[in-house]
């Protein structure tokens, strides 16, 4: 539908051409007096239709500054977002008005005014990420909600776990033990609800892109740096609550003691606590930014690759060799992106909490 409207627009612009072009030869035909009096029209004529193609194509210009600006696969919201903008905005195509059109548009009017913006796309664009990403979450809620209810009823009178069921167990039992080698065993169930289903929604969200007319909500920048705020919150707000002291100790680490410098711990003190304060003020920003990022420039750079290859040949799939690399991209960059939230909780842990259970495995040992 796109094709067809810029096709229309080209063709028109060729026509004004032409008939600016007749004009002029028209204009050379005439005699002295009347080619004065032409002369003199024909300014004014293409002064005023100068002006009126200036102003066409700044309006064309704002008009059409909506769907993506980089190369992505088509999605259903976008295909009947483009639908509804022709029909709605385009004489030609008026005949097909609707009340679904219509509704449409009322849409995108009020995404508009939430304020809503993509960098790779308008305000319609981020509101695709939103539905796509509430429809991930709706999914996965009816599905893990429906098999811990097995679980439970199953469990309690002593039957056969369904399929369902037996998968959740698996992914349950595959992620406490695979982050508890990171957050040690004893804390995994308290982290897990949080670093686990980052894992599950991340991972949903990119293979939601590599759907028919899915699209991959981690491709926006700004749905990524939600998640990492969350997990930035969380990450400081449970070390604050277990130990604020512990937290403020982090800043400045561990120093050199008198007994390991000398009198020169009291000169190289301050000034490493200085320095190891700013660095760890930058890191507290940094980590949640680069998660964001990571994510970002990957999924996006997944679509963008699918865009370019799927849109070769029209009807063609010549993008699907590269679906299982972006599947398997997609499961490394959830791997990554709740590896290393783990890896932050557990850096960010006060420090007395690490001294107390070394003593604790030294005295077991003992």
């Amino acid at each position: 539908m796109l094709a067809m409207w810029q096709s229309h627009a080209e063709s028109g612009q060729s026509d004004a051409h032409d008939v600016h072009d007749d004009a002029l030869h028209s204009a050379q035909g005439a005699d002295d007096s009347s080619h004065a009096a032409d002369a003199h029209a024909g300014a004014h004529t293409d002064e005023h239709a100068g002006g009126h193609d200036a102003d066409h194509g700044a309006g064309h210009e704002a008009e059409h500054h909506h769907g993506p600006k980089v190369p992505e696969l088509p999605n259903l919201l976008g295909v009947v977002h483009n639908y509804a903008y022709l029909v709605e905005t385009k004489p030609e195509y008026a005949s097909q008005k609707n009340p679904f059109t219509g509704t449409v548009m009322q849409v995108d009017h009020f995404a508009k005014g939430l304020g809503l913006d993509d960098s790779n796309g308008d305000h319609f664009t981020a509101f695709e990420t939103i539905i796509f990403g509430l429809v991930v979450v709706i999914a996965l809620c009816a599905f893990f909600i429906g098999a811990s209810r097995q679980l439970k009823v199953k469990a309690e009178k002593g039957q056969k776990l369904n399929g369902k069921a037996m998968f959740t167990e698996i992914i349950y039992t595959f992620l406490e033990d695979f982050f508890a080698g990171i957050v040690g065993r004893d804390s995994v169930r308290k982290h897990l609800p949080l670093i686990g289903t980052l894992f599950i929604y991340i991972l949903c969200c990119n293979t939601f892109g590599l759907l028919w007319l899915g699209k991959a909500p981690t491709a926006n920048l700004s749905f990524n740096l939600a998640m990492a705020a969350i997990v930035f919150f969380y990450v400081h707000g449970t070390a604050i609550m277990k130990s604020p002291a512990g937290w403020l100790a982090h800043f400045p680490g561990s120093l050199p003691s008198p007994k390991e410098m000398g009198g020169l711990a009291y000169v190289l003190a301050p000034i490493l606590a200085v320095l190891f304060t700013v660095i760890h003020i930058m890191e507290l920003f940094i980590q949640p930014a680069s998660l964001a990022l990571r994510l970002y420039g990957n999924v996006l750079g997944k679509d963008v690759l699918l865009g370019v290859f799927g849109g070769l040949i029209p009807y063609f799939p010549t993008h699907a060799p590269f679906l299982f690399l972006g599947l398997l991209l997609g499961a490394i960059q959830a791997l990554i992106f709740s590896l290393l939230s783990a890896v932050y909780i557990l850096m960010w842990e006060p420090h007395e909490h690490h001294h107390d259970d070394h003593h604790e495995h030294a005295g077991a040992h003992a």
